[in-house]
């Protein structure tokens, strides 16, 4: 398996959001990294690793001042997280990931 994450443009309701992505690690969905609104106006990145089948600590999701800071403390929370999970809980999250019946992959 690849040690590789890749960002994918997120698409809500058909359109791509502009700075919004989905994180893929080894073709699964494994996460979310966009830019939003601060309070006073100022822009910040909010990040979330995470498998649907595994709870989520609070260290795995949170804020950065840059897109760049948003990759690497994805990267660490992700890094941590592969630690902690099992094969059966990877091949869990790769099937609910390809399901799609779920409401929210219908067009």
């Amino acid at each position: 398996m690849s040690d590789d994450l890749s960002l994918r443009c997120t698409i809500i309701s058909g359109e791509t959001a502009p700075d919004d992505y989905v994180v893929i690690w080894d073709g699964l969905h494994i996460g979310r990294i966009f830019k939003t609104e601060a309070v006073g106006g100022g822009a910040t990145w909010s990040w979330s690793c995470a498998l649907p089948n595994v709870p989520q600590p609070s260290q795995h999701r949170g804020h950065a001042g840059s897109l760049t800071a948003a990759k690497d403390a994805f990267r660490g929370a992700w890094d941590d997280l592969q630690q902690q999970v099992s094969y059966d809980q990877l091949k869990e999250a790769r099937a609910i990931d390809e399901d799609r019946s779920r409401p929210w992959h219908r067009r």
